[in-house]
């Protein structure tokens, strides 16, 4: 804030007391008025009383501004300000413009006598570590250093060789610390800093270059404010674009991910952060200080439990915890060969996702974490999800995009505002099982104001899901490894009520369905129970798929489908729109065993009746039908259905434990249209629904439909009295409750 003043911005809420006991606005600190006052503020009240909302309060022209002072009026107005601020402090500053227009460079003046021990870990460093250490030399104005460099049992010439001269040459600036091959990086850091002798420690890498002589002043200068704990330059890459800014955490489903990377050492970046010091979480151990008496105090990088990456994140935070500011500053820029810090570790493909972000052709990254990132989560994740520097409504989906805007709604919600329970749905498609079942009951609780809701195809990432902190998380058919190693992921890391949904047997999938090959293999049963047990409830859509399956789950609640007024209430077909009766069919290639039942019978009834097939029609029976009407999307489902205009519909099922298992779903699309059904009297057509039940014989099936369709005024007495009945039994928007108390815990 103080480099900058446009960061104040031109919405701000004073308490009334403080701005009087301020004084209120110094009318020669026109143009920047309320950066001089927020100034003042943070001196009185201290920099825990200044806050922000992470909302859109207002909007102004990008070009907006008052005042009558021209812009270097207004700069050297706020430059005596700051002046002003900083004496009152008594944190002398030479102060300077900034790397952008009408920003300021804070050059914080130190003492000038502090050692500071530079400490290097190194294996096999040739040389990029006599790079290193000559630029160090040649490169730094600041006289009181010492070099530790700590050498992880180098092995090649080059490095030997080096190593021996640096003891010779300059053994009264440069010690040599040898440990073993097996001394990790972390350990390697940590001997190094019990071995020195300075106030500051500065971790270095053996690949990084001193460019600019007063790299080390500007570190120190930061350092030695009060209320700082850790310093982090500027690290550039021979083609002079960005290593890291800090670390952004929770992005692409890690603890923390290197701001700026790859781009420009000349770009703005967001609001100017990539050209001013700024306030990450952390920034990395590549060129990293820190006052010697706090690492001690905080027991160093953890060597233990993060053996692979993060300790140096870790460090950060720790240092935060106890009230210490984190500075990264583009004042004070190295070279560096590679990377900041590692890479993170690989995970397992199965579960490794790449979505598309609703909406925009941004990519959602998302991997299962390693044991050093579980043990980040496990000690940092409501700041990782928090991270205070980076702004909730921003994107977690890439490091790519950083700073754009999160499109994923449930996770912008604000942590302290639940009016409702929160119920995060994944449903397994978005066809007819995550429609009824998840979509649709999900759209309506919230629109009756009775849940926060939010359902998405893709898991959410750790910290996307500790940002939304659903009360409940339902997953539908979710069978393969990959979702198994998913659903551990958040029962390791969040304290949801899980529900499992299903509305099929999915472990007696029939032999003629499609779906049975991919779904149905040796492992099921294995995979199957595997979720389950990561789940604390189950909700089916029949009681016979209870039955079935409360022998993996104790808590089993049966939730019927529904039909949505406000998807199919304003849906009125036509009747006797040809001289033969139209009788038709609905269904899809997961149907091929109960289509089987009919065929004969449309063989037997082509002269009789027209036939309308919708979805799905064998090629031995296309000569025979009156209309084939091919599949459409589901949300011009309903609607197509209805334009059908049938006499009557027929509903045949296979008669096999998978049928039986089924809802009454396509009794109540035909009804709630004012269709009379002819079904097959099976476990899934049974109650009290005004319909024709037929065995699955030729017979039966033909003698019903010439029946029915001889009296057409009965038909449609028929189709009034099921539609009748579905809208006064089976609307969702009159049962949510149902829905409400089989989806939150007891």
């Amino acid at each position: 804030m103080r480099a900058a003043p446009f960061a104040v911005g031109g919405l701000l809420l004073l308490r009334r007391e403080a701005f009087a006991a301020l004084g209120g606005l110094r009318p020669e600190m026109e143009g920047v008025e309320y950066y001089d006052l927020v100034l003042r503020a943070s001196e009185r009240l201290g920099p825990a009383a200044i806050g922000h909302i992470q909302d859109v309060l207002y909007h102004r022209f990008v070009a907006g501004g008052h005042g009558t002072r021209s812009p270097e009026e207004a700069a050297a107005a706020g430059m005596a300000a700051l002046h002003e601020h900083l004496e009152r402090l008594g944190r002398p500053a030479d102060i300077s413009a900034g790397l952008l227009p009408g920003t300021f460079h804070i050059h914080y003046r130190h003492g000038g006598e502090d050692l500071v021990s530079i400490v290097i870990p190194t294996q096999n460093g040739g040389a990029f570590l006599q790079r290193c250490i000559g630029s160090i030399f040649e490169n730094t104005a600041y006289p009181n250093f010492e070099l530790i460099v700590v050498d992880r049992g180098s092995d090649d010439v080059a490095s030997l060789d080096l190593l021996a001269e640096l003891k010779t040459l300059a053994a009264d600036r440069v010690r040599i610390l040898t440990v073993g091959r097996d001394v990790i990086l972390t350990q390697a850091a940590n001997r190094g800093a019990a071995a020195a002798k300075g106030r500051y420690l500065l971790f270095l890498s053996d690949a990084a270059a001193a460019l600019n002589k007063d790299w080390l002043d500007e570190m120190l200068g930061y350092a030695g404010q009060p209320d700082v704990g850790v310093v982090g330059g500027r690290l550039i890459a021979q083609d002079a674009s960005l290593l890291h800014a800090g670390y952004l955490l929770g992005l692409e489903s890690y603890p923390a991910v290197l701001y700026g990377k790859g781009q420009s050492m000349h770009e703005p970046g967001y609001f100017g952060r990539l050209q001013l010091p700024s306030n990450p979480s952390a920034v990395a151990a590549a060129c990293m200080m820190v006052d010697k008496a706090l690492f001690d105090q905080l027991g160093g990088f953890d060597a233990g439990d993060l053996l692979d990456a993060y300790s140096d994140v870790d460090l950060c935070l720790r240092a935060g915890k106890m009230g210490r500011r984190v500075v990264w500053t583009p004042h004070a820029t190295l070279l560096h060969e590679g990377e900041a810090r590692p890479e993170a570790p690989a995970a397992p493909d199965e579960a490794n996702q790449e979505e598309p972000e609703p909406g925009a052709g941004t990519k959602r990254l998302w991997h299962l974490a390693s044991p050093s990132e579980n043990i980040m989560f496990s000690r940092w994740l409501p700041r990782i999800a928090h991270d205070p520097a980076y702004n909730r409504n921003l994107t977690l989906a890439s490091a790519s995009h950083a700073f754009e805007i999160e499109l994923a709604t449930g996770i912008t919600w604000d942590p302290d505002w639940r009016p409702r329970p929160r119920v995060l749905g994944h449903p397994a498609d978005r066809m007819g099982c995550g429609e009824y079942r998840i979509i649709a009951p999900m759209r309506c609780l919230a629109n009756q104001g009775l849940i926060q809701s939010y359902e998405s195809n893709y898991y959410l990432t750790t910290p996307g899901l500790a940002r939304m902190s659903p009360d409940v998380v339902i997953v539908q058919r979710q069978v393969e490894w990959g979702h198994v190693a998913c659903l551990q992921e958040y029962a390791r890391h969040n304290q949801s009520f899980r529900i499992y949904e299903l509305d099929d047997l999915l472990t007696n999938v029939q032999l003629q369905n499609c779906a049975r090959k991919k779904i149905q293999s040796a492992d099921l049963i294995k995979r199957f129970r595997k979720a389950l047990n990561l789940c604390d409830r189950m909700v089916v859509s029949t009681d016979y798929l209870a039955d079935e399956y409360r022998r993996y789950i104790d808590d089993v609640v049966v939730v019927p489908n529904y039909v949505e007024r406000a998807r199919w209430g304003g849906l009125r077909p036509l009747r006797r729109q040809s001289e033969r009766p139209r009788v038709g069919w609905a269904g899809s290639m997961h149907h091929t065993g109960d289509f089987a039942i009919i065929v004969d019978v449309v063989k037997a009834t082509r002269a009789e009746v027209d036939w309308i097939f919708f979805g799905m029609c064998p090629d031995e029976i296309k000569g025979l039908v009156k209309e084939f009407h091919p599949g459409v999307p589901l949300d011009d489902y309903p609607a197509k259905l209805a334009s059908l205009n049938l006499d009557l519909a027929i509903a045949p099922l296979e008669d096999v434990p998978f049928n039986h298992g089924k809802s009454h779903l396509r009794l109540l699309e035909y009804g709630v249209l004012g269709y009379p059904v002819i079904c097959t009297d099976i476990t899934a057509y049974r109650g009290e629904h005004p319909v024709t039940r037929v065995k699955n014989r030729f017979k039966d099936w033909v003698e019903a439909i010439r029946e029915q369709v001889s009296d057409r005024d009965e038909l449609a007495r028929r189709g009034d009295a099921l539609r009748d009945y579905i809208n006064a039994n089976w609307i969702l928007e009159d049962h949510t409750d149902v829905w409400l108390k089989a989806w939150l815990p007891a």
